[in-house]
């Protein structure tokens, strides 16, 4: 029995070799065209791509580029993989012109340029070329088979294209008449957001200026409040303390700031004479007075530019609704129409 089972396998084993020897490196005989579509060995696939990627990493691009050549021909399905560069560079070994264009070549050239880069038409060729050389009927039909599938779905891509083109005019002349009819309103309607736009901004400036305006008013009251704290001092020492009266209410009117306020001989009479002085000195006093005189001024002149923008905005916000509703009014017209 033993000896049976034996000439068994070694029967087996003389029935594969011829095979083995027509295939070197173990690649499958039925892809010499490379046809897609016959995944022959998976595992082997995957480690011939790990070899290739570690070759590459490495420097040895010649090297990697063989093995990656060799993961496909093991399994399509290693494509679906990210190369980092192995797949063009084995496209541009195919791409040699110095390389000999025997039926693998040619048919390893056709197969790359579809699925590497999407170049049906070279492919056909090469796989068209690859036919007229071929050795026998099976490599004849294989690579007549794959250009004439590859030469349909290109057809079909044509066609495809075609469609979509006339479609696309169709489409562009009908859009035409509606664009015409409604670029006018787009043009209103934008107008109309830029001025709403600027409307807004108008709005946001002329809330900050009014508060600004607040402001500085207050700013000037306290101004003059204190010059005529300060002249009031310089004219009357004993009505610093506070809660007193003000005698100069009735001598020295507000006026005019450029007008002469000086006291005359009359009024120089002070009720508060022989009461203690603590504030400052009347020197001191009138220098103070001129400081915020001066300054109050300083804030009536910028109170009189904020009002005066104030104003302007005022009245370009009243022309943007105006303009608003004038472009409203026609976009609503040319809906009509």
């Amino acid at each position: 029995m033993k000896k049976t089972m034996l000439c068994l396998v070694l029967s087996g084993l003389l029935l594969q070799q011829p095979c083995l020897a027509e295939t070197p490196d173990n690649e499958p005989f039925n892809l010499e065209c490379l046809v897609i579509g016959q995944e022959a060995d998976p595992a082997r696939g995957r480690k011939l791509f790990k070899d290739a990627l570690e070759s590459w990493h490495r420097g040895k691009k010649s090297e990697a580029v063989d093995m990656y050549e060799s993961a496909i021909i093991a399994d399509h399905s290693i494509l679906r993989h990210e190369d980092h560069g192995l797949a063009m560079a084995l496209l541009e070994k195919y791409r040699d012109p110095a390389k000999k264009d025997d039926l693998i070549t040619l048919c390893r050239r056709g197969f790359f340029e579809n699925i590497l880069v999407g170049n049906l038409e070279s492919s056909i060729d090469y796989y068209e070329e690859a036919a007229k050389i071929a050795g026998n009927e099976r490599d004849r039909q294989l690579a007549q088979d794959e250009a004439n599938r590859l030469r349909e779905q290109l057809s079909y891509i044509s066609e495809w294209q075609q469609g979509i083109a006339r479609a696309n005019r169709l489409l562009r002349a009908k859009d035409l008449q509606e664009y015409l009819h409604n670029s006018k309103i787009a043009e209103l309607q934008g107008q109309i957001e830029d001025n709403s736009l600027e409307l807004e901004e108008l709005q946001e400036r002329l809330a900050y200026l009014q508060n600004q305006e607040k402001e500085v008013l207050e700013q000037m009251y306290s101004s003059v409040r204190y010059a005529a704290r300060y002249r009031r001092q310089h004219y009357y020492p004993g009505a610093y303390q506070t809660g007193t009266p003000d005698p100069s209410a009735t001598f020295f009117p507000e006026g005019s700031w450029g007008s002469d306020n000086s006291a005359t001989q009359a009024q120089i009479a002070n009720p508060y004479a022989g009461q203690p002085n603590t504030g400052p000195d009347s020197n001191t006093a009138l220098n103070r007075f001129y400081m915020y005189r001066g300054r109050a001024r300083r804030q009536q002149d910028q109170l009189d530019q904020i009002r005066a923008e104030i104003s302007g905005l005022y009245r370009r916000i009243a022309q943007m609704e105006k303009s608003n509703r004038e472009l409203r009014e026609q976009a609503s017209d040319e809906v009509v129409k």
